[in-house]
């Protein structure tokens, strides 16, 4: 992540406003009060006035350089606050001359701690001052200083970022992400977007570092702002591979049946994985159209064994299945408990029966003696193939435990389905 260089921050500056220096006694200065207000008032020494004044003369000379030392040892000295100022201002101006950082920073810091730096220029100095320090590695001196600019208001040049990066140097990576995160929500307070790259950072800095719950949290955020079929490819693997406890294969069939109706089934992996996920024996009508899908859109290879052997046990498992539906069917509504009809609406949501699936799934709620959570998933995505938006919204309210990310994820999906972000995916059929 690049901010901005230390010649960059000089120029910036130096636009913001410089400063001109002038040895007319204070009696002039009163007689312009008017015109000026005392708080913009600086008023150099008499003793410091001539030193001032042959900086200046060198500093406008053919040998700029020659004023450096006179600058340092200006600076070096125990000076009055508007002094102190004035030499910090000297600094400044000289270091973007010379394009001397190390004398840059001096002359911040000096103009800073003098305690008369206006308003105006306070945010972009404590900007400039913690970013000097972020360069020479100082970085809890970074984190200060950058906060107080943020705080002040500042903006510009990535600080949200900067700041979070000052904290992941010194691997405080929660402190960082609480960083990252107040960056984004300044942004979004402003009516701005941050860049892609923040959401990134903050999802592969929590997965790295193992931080609990953490990369669930920024993988959602990434997708959120940025719902892009790899985005949410990117979010639900990152999800699924730091998720603790590990996700059971239910759980993961769920977080995959999401991965493809958002239309971020990328590589032959994801296929199997689904494809397993789902089991040919238990689903044989789902795997059957998830590989035939594959192979249409050319991300599964027709040369794989295992596409050949697992879509051949599918295909001869199909008829079977379909046929026993039925009966299970009757037993689903005879039962005094919802084992059967969870069951039946399983198939049946693996065929594409929506309509038949969300019955059951309810019945299975219920009657009970089932996993209400599970229940409620299946509910939910029965309703989503039906386009019944307000109705998966409430399925998927109403799941708790290890699913809720899951039931969240598939949530703010079909949020950017009604805000038109991304068209619906056809539903899944088998033959």
């Amino acid at each position: 992540m690049r901010f901005l260089s230390h010649f960059s921050m000089a120029v910036a500056l130096a636009a913001a406003g410089t400063l001109a220096i002038s040895a007319v006694p204070q009696e002039a200065h009163a007689q312009k009060k008017k015109k000026k207000s005392k708080e913009a008032e600086i008023k150099i020494s008499k003793e410091i006035r001539p030193r001032v004044a042959e900086i200046q003369q060198a500093m406008g000379s053919e040998t700029p350089t020659t004023a450096k030392p006179l600058v340092e040892t200006l600076l070096s000295e125990n000076l009055a606050p508007d002094d102190k100022f004035v030499a910090g201002q000297l600094a400044i101006q000289l270091g973007t001359t010379l394009k001397d950082t190390g004398l840059q920073e001096k002359g911040i810091n000096a103009a800073l701690d003098s305690g008369k730096t206006s308003a105006e220029q306070q945010p972009s100095f404590l900007f400039f001052s913690g970013n000097f320090a972020y360069s020479g590695g100082r970085y809890a001196e970074a984190q200060q200083r950058l906060q107080q600019a943020f705080d002040a208001g500042y903006r510009q040049n990535n600080i949200g970022a900067l700041i979070a990066e000052a904290y992941f140097k010194e691997n405080k990576i929660q402190e960082g992400l609480n960083a990252l995160d107040r960056a984004l929500e300044a942004e979004k307070a402003s009516g701005g977007k941050a860049p892609q790259d923040w959401y990134r950072r903050g999802a592969g800095m929590a997965m790295k570092n193992n931080v609990n719950g953490a990369a669930g949290k920024w993988t959602y955020k990434l997708v959120e702002a940025y719902p892009t079929g790899e985005n949410w490819r990117a979010a639900l693997s990152v999800y699924r591979d730091s998720a603790n406890p590990k996700l059971s294969n239910q759980e993961n069939l769920e977080l995959m049946r999401l991965m493809r109706k958002a239309d971020a089934m990328e590589s032959e992996r994801d296929y199997f994985e689904y494809a397993d996920a789902a089991d040919p024996r238990r689903l044989p009508g789902e795997v059957v159209s998830l590989l035939e899908e594959g192979l249409a859109n050319g991300d599964v290879p027709s040369s794989s064994s295992y596409v050949r052997e697992t879509l051949a046990a599918a295909r001869g498992a199909v008829a079977a299945d379909k046929a026993s539906l039925g009966a299970s069917e009757r037993d689903a509504n005879r039962s005094p408990n919802g084992k059967i009809a969870l069951a039946t609406a399983d198939a049946l949501l693996g065929y594409g029966d929506y309509t038949k699936a969300a019955t059951l799934y309810q019945s299975a709620i219920t009657k009970g003696g089932v996993d209400v959570a599970r229940a409620q998933m299946g509910l939910g995505i029965a309703q989503v193939g039906q386009s019944n938006w307000d109705g998966a919204k409430q399925a998927f309210a109403g799941v708790t435990g290890s699913r809720k990310s899951i039931a969240d994820f598939w949530t703010l999906w079909i949020d950017q389905q009604a805000a038109g972000s991304a068209a619906p995916q056809p539903a899944p059929t088998a033959s």
